[in-house]
């Protein structure tokens, strides 16, 4: 399955760009500025059995898909792009746990002397 990894703050529909052009499903992964969890959401696009619903507004987020998606089961959305409708099932955040001798990718970006 292909695995697209996005920042929360991007655009709804750019990762959605993304995601279609693998082979869907695609798992999206991206995290949660809060705290660093990862989040991870099952998404089928252009889902022609679904009823079409309206699309998400122009500035929806990715992070703002996993809020939404993370409150039920499954979701039904669509961007303004696409005349079918997609699913999303938001995965349950998974804690990032850092292990001795692995340095945080905001740790070993830090220039020293």
């Amino acid at each position: 399955m292909p695995i697209v990894i996005a920042q929360p703050e991007e655009q709804l529909s750019d990762v959605m760009s993304l995601a279609a052009a693998h082979q869907p499903p695609v798992l999206v992964a991206t995290t949660d500025p809060a705290n660093g969890d990862l989040w991870f959401m099952y998404v089928s696009i252009g889902c022609t059995a679904l009823q079409v619903v309206e699309p998400m507004p122009q500035d929806t987020s990715i992070g703002e898909l996993y809020r939404t998606a993370s409150r039920g089961s499954f979701l039904t959305f669509r961007i303004d792009q696409m005349p079918a409708s997609s699913l999303v099932h938001a995965i349950a955040p998974q804690q990032v746990k850092h292990h001795t001798g692995y340095t945080t990718v905001e740790a070993s970006s830090i220039r020293t002397g």
